[in-house]
């Protein structure tokens, strides 16, 4: 620093800020302890201490407007004898300030230690500084506080004073815990940073210019780290030059005080950048508290969540309180619907394994176009004939290239010169590879050999819908519901790919030993837009009993006609019986046209009514009046206790 009682030469524009800055920082000190002594004086008692009081600050302004007058902002350089003649001019009103303030020292009945002679004290100190050439000694005991002096936090926000000067911390520290801060001060940059490291702060009022550490590096080092970016920083500082305050802001400074402030003034500053910072910490809160719902969210798709998770959270009042609400109630509805869904697996299991015991299934043998023990395609070894149906026989063979068993399915011989049903064959291949769901059986490949042609799928041990109603009997409601439900989770990813089984029947349902159920025969099946291209008018393709009415008048069909066979297929399982049988063909098919089926619960008295109205709602004769989707009816079916 310039010492300048000694100062002789001409002043920089850098020489004269730093002067400002020395002559400034006294000022404020004058300046705060006397409005905080005046804050105190109240009463007629104190008449006189007020009109003193008063006249040491308007011998103080006209110290600071001497100061600014002779010490412009500018960029010029001003001429050596500048120092000299302010230090003259303020001479006269540092003499009014120190006359007045010891006469008031010399009237106070207190002791040595009273904080009202000890600021009176301070003030004389300050004005001492004033005239540096003639700088007297500190009259009296030092001032109170140390270099870090810890305060005790009396309000809600805790605040960090950083300057290398005293009284400037002392200051700044007794005016704001009159508003009820608490406070902390630093004695430099270093000590700042360390402080910052051990405990939260939610201000930093900060000086430009102290040793080592300045204000600038202070401020570069506080906005680069995570930890402390966000916490708001009023600059408070001697130098005015727009330079500074430019080069503080750019830094990230919330705000610039000149040097000596305006109480009011900081106070409003403050009291802004503190409702600033709670905002943001608002904020932020806020996005923490999204990032729970979201992890909240994917431990409901993970299966992990616990009920009452964001508890805490649903008890705000606010948006954040209501989404947390619905969504702790919609996870719980889940995890319990997850449950009834693992519970009907359960008893699904326990049906299937009682059919497998019970009896030997049926298996058809003969009637197939290849050899069992023989070699197929160069490829494929038979093994065993799985069932026969009317597109031909289902075989169970190795895949020598896979080195996997798969099942093989042909046309029956006497079809195979039916180009139709040929190209019927090539269009099932393209549909079924669409579609990609556990609930299908996965097709691979299509082919020919010797006149044989053939389609090779994924192989599923396990046991027909058919042959466990046939076994079992009526199933009871949690196993039907489980079958329903995972064929409705089938059918809608067969849908949104624009494709229709028009077979859906308990001989196409296969179910393995866990109970998954595997969808078949896509034979069939093709894009809703060709409903026509490959049926001849008039032909009914698909088994008449498990028809929707607009498929047997060969009328333009859509995913609701699957859905009606959804209904047929819940019918039988829960009751053991179609909703129409006749004598005939044509006898059922009248009566699918003509007649409203019995409700399975007349039949069934224990299944849940919800159920029971659901079925007759599949069965509505007009499309519309039926449930509309696929992925509709799971939603529903899961719905149900």
């Amino acid at each position: 620093m310039t010492d300048f009682a000694t100062f002789r030469g001409p002043l920089t524009p850098a020489l004269a800020g730093e002067l400002r800055h020395e002559l400034r920082t006294p000022v404020n000190h004058i300046v705060g302890y006397t409005e905080m002594l005046l804050e105190d004086a109240a009463g007629p008692e104190a008449a006189d201490r007020r009109r003193a009081l008063g006249e040491t600050l308007a011998a103080t302004r006209e110290v600071l407007a001497l100061i600014n007058r002779a010490l412009p902002s500018t960029q010029a350089t001003l001429g050596a004898d500048v120092v000299d003649a302010l230090f003259a001019s303020l001479a006269a009103p540092q003499q009014r300030i120190t006359r007045t303030v010891e006469e008031l020292l010399a009237a106070a009945d207190h002791d040595a230690g009273d904080t009202y002679a000890q600021d009176l004290r301070k003030i004389l100190q300050a004005a001492a500084r004033l005239v540096p050439a003639r700088a007297q000694p500190a009259p009296g005991a030092p001032a109170a506080g140390g270099a870090a002096d810890a305060r005790p936090s009396t309000g809600p926000a805790r605040i960090l004073i950083v300057d290398d000067d005293e009284g400037n911390r002392d200051v700044l520290g007794r005016r704001l815990e009159r508003e009820g801060y608490g406070t902390q001060s630093a004695e430099d940059g270093r000590r700042a940073l360390a402080l910052l490291a051990e405990q939260p702060f939610d201000l930093i009022l900060l000086d430009v210019m102290m040793p080592e550490l300045d204000g600038y590096e202070v401020l570069g080092r506080l906005k680069d780290s995570p930890a402390t970016r966000d916490i708001p920083v009023i600059v408070i500082s001697a130098l005015d030059d727009m330079a500074s305050i430019v080069r503080c802001i750019e830094r990230g400074a919330e705000d610039f005080l000149t040097k000596p402030f305006d109480p009011v003034l900081l106070r409003a500053r403050i009291n802004a950048s503190l409702e600033k910072k709670r905002l943001h910490d608002q904020e932020l809160e806020y996005i923490r508290q999204v990032g729970r719902v979201i992890e909240a969210a994917t431990a409901v798709e993970q299966g992990t969540y616990r009920a009452g998770t964001l508890g805490d959270m649903a008890r705000r009042d606010d948006a954040l309180g209501r989404l947390a609400r619905v969504f702790d109630g919609m996870a719980a509805e889940v995890h319990a619907r997850e449950e009834r869904l693992r519970a009907r697996l359960r008893e699904l299991r326990e049906d299937i394994g009682i059919a497998r015991n019970s009896r030997e299934m049926p298996v058809v043998l003969d009637g197939g176009a290849l050899e069992v023990g023989r070699r197929f395609a160069e490829r494929y070894d038979i093994r065993t004939t799985v069932g026969k149906g009317g597109m031909g026989t289902v075989y169970r063979a190795y895949d020598r290239e896979l080195d996997e068993e798969v099942a093989i399915k042909t046309l029956r011989p006497e079809l195979m010169t039916d180009q139709g049903l040929i190209e019927r064959f090539k269009s099932e291949i393209r549909l079924a590879r669409r579609i990609s769901h556990r609930n299908v059986v996965r097709t691979h490949d299509f082919g020919e050999w010797r006149g044989v042609y053939y389609l090779t799928m994924e192989y599923v041990e396990g046991i027909m819908v058919r042959d466990l109603i046939d076994v079992r009997g009526p199933l009871h409601a949690p196993s039907a519901l489980a079958i329903a439900t995972q064929l409705a989770d089938s059918l809608a990813v067969a849908h949104e790919q624009g494709i229709i089984h028009r077979d859906i029947k308990p001989q196409n349902l296969l179910l393995d030993a866990d109970g998954v159920l595997k969808v078949m025969d896509f034979g069939i099946a093709r894009l809703a837009e060709r409903a026509s291209a490959l049926t001849e008018t008039g032909l009914v393709v698909g088994t008449p009993a498990y028809m929707s009415p607009e498929q047997l008048l060969s009328e333009p069909i859509d995913g609701r006609s699957d859905l009606y066979a959804v209904g047929v297929v819940l019918y039988e399982c829960l009751t053991g019986r179609l909703p129409f049988d006749g004598g005939s063909p044509v006898s059922l098919i009248a009566k699918v046209l003509s007649q409203e089926p019995e409700a399975p619960i007349a039949l069934t008295p224990d299944m849940p009514p919800a159920l029971s109205a659901l079925i007759v709602r599949l069965l509505a004769k007009r499309p519309e009046d039926r449930v509309q989707t696929a992925a509709e009816l799971g939603g529903l079916l899961r719905q149900i206790a």
